[in-house]
């Protein structure tokens, strides 16, 4: 495979990335294996990796410090994709998950899943026509897009 096909096959190879993890089973090695997952997948696709966090625990609150890490950085400017393994790391209620969709979205920041079509996921769950006519209406990208 050539570098052209390559860049194409993996966008987003020219943005900052920070991988993001998170789990609620007690065993430490899951949490790390997942990460490790992470970082094996962004170094086959050649991310540049500027970061990394992870939270043990449930994903029914947005009090978690790797979560505020990582969205700190993107604040910041530092960071303009996210990857994580699938939308459930970030959280599996809508209630949490979209607030950290928009907030991608107001800061121009991609999210990127290695187990998911983000696009899909979010039409299955019914979460993505909210945030086309989001993007539509304030002139924004989508978070699973750069505009």
């Amino acid at each position: 495979m050539n570098r052209k096909t390559e860049t194409a096959d993996f966008p987003y190879m020219d943005r900052p990335m920070w991988l993001y993890s998170r789990s609620s089973d007690k065993r430490m090695f899951v949490l790390i294996q997942q990460m490790r997952n992470l970082l094996e997948e962004a170094n086959h696709r050649e991310y540049t990796v500027v970061g990394t966090s992870q939270d043990m625990g449930t994903g029914r609150s947005m009090a978690r410090m790797g979560l505020k890490q990582m969205m700190r950085s993107v604040q910041g400017g530092f960071v303009r994709a996210v990857l994580v393994r699938d939308l459930t790391r970030l959280s599996h209620d809508p209630a949490i998950l979209i607030p950290i969709l928009e907030f991608l979205q107001d800061h121009g920041a991609v999210l990127l899943c290695t187990q998911c079509d983000v696009s899909y996921v979010l039409y299955v769950k019914g979460l993505s026509q909210a945030l086309y006519q989001r993007a539509a209406s304030k002139g924004l990208g989508l978070p699973w897009k750069i505009k």
